[in-house]
């Protein structure tokens, strides 16, 4: 499932041990470049949990660049488009990815007084009962955090914004799922981004696990998420895992989920091209990373 290679001077295991900090900056063990011109099917890529398969296919149009995009579809009066993963069997302390994405262009989100909100991408998971539907992490269960678009504080015709969910460990005994909406005034959003459809945005995503001390989870995990080479959110006070060894990040890769309790609307579309990764470190772009 795509190609790795070698990324110079390799990270490992080393700043991830007990009364330990995370450097600021690291040099990953491999980069993974995911080129679906490459691939006869979605799933030589990917895995699905949850969904319809015949929710995702390669196409030719649109595409952000090469001859193959994906396209998932969230049928009308349903949840689950699909949940798909690109797993990491030894688990990852670090992931830096990069993915082009765009909505289709009459994607609307109409119907509620709320906020509406569609999940477009799995960032990082530890797969577990924690990590999402309720569950509620404990340092040992999983954990998550994935990216959606949303109509928070905008017209559900779009332009929509961004939404960082993150299943995480807080501050006390029960483990919570915050909503860190991308709009000016939230406590994270370092900007307010606006999601046109019909247009393709250059998503890069980092997702850093906290360090332990005295078998204690630090509340020093990091969520930064930039679009179109602008840094538009981060959060470095999360408690994701009391575990090191097996719960960590277990899994990246797209996904179409449509509400909570509401359904789609109408049959939306959702694309990606261009999906890249480096693991246990950082991409060295010319805004992200080191």
């Amino acid at each position: 499932m795509g190609g790795a290679v070698g990324a110079g001077s390799l990270l490992g295991v080393a700043g991830f041990g007990t009364d330990t900090a995370t450097a600021d900056c690291s040099h990953p063990d491999s980069i993974v470049h995911l080129d679906y011109d490459d691939y006869d099917s979605w799933d030589d890529v990917y895995r699905m949990s949850n969904g319809d398969p015949d929710n995702l296919t390669l196409v030719s149009n649109p595409t952000a660049s090469g001859e193959s995009a994906l396209q998932l579809r969230v049928r009308e009066d349903a949840h689950w488009g699909l949940s798909t993963h690109y797993d990491f069997d030894d688990g990852l302390f670090e992931l830096n990815g990069r993915v082009n994405f765009a909505l289709n262009s009459n994607w609307a989100m109409p119907g509620r007084d709320a906020p509406t909100n569609c999940r477009l991408w799995n960032c990082a998971i530890a797969r577990g009962e924690g990590s999402a539907g309720g569950g509620r992490p404990d340092g040992t269960n999983g954990w998550s955090n994935r990216m959606y678009v949303s109509t928070k504080d905008t017209d559900p015709e779009g332009p929509f914004h961004l939404l960082s969910n993150t299943y995480h460990m807080g501050d006390g005994d029960e483990g919570i799922g915050d909503h860190d909406y991308l709009v000016d005034g939230e406590e994270y959003a370092l900007g307010s981004p606006e999601i046109e459809p019909g247009v393709w945005y250059e998503f890069e995503y980092y997702v850093r696990v906290n360090t332990i001390t005295n078998g204690k989870a630090n509340h020093d995990g990091v969520v930064r998420y930039w679009l179109d080479d602008d840094l538009v959110f981060e959060r470095k006070d999360i408690s994701f895992t009391e575990d090191l060894d097996d719960n960590i990040i277990d899994t990246t890769g797209p996904v179409g989920h449509y509400g909570g309790r509401y359904t789609a609307p109408k049959n939306l579309y959702a694309y990606y091209d261009d999906h890249s990764m480096a693991l246990n470190g950082e991409l060295e772009f010319e805004y992200g990373g080191c």
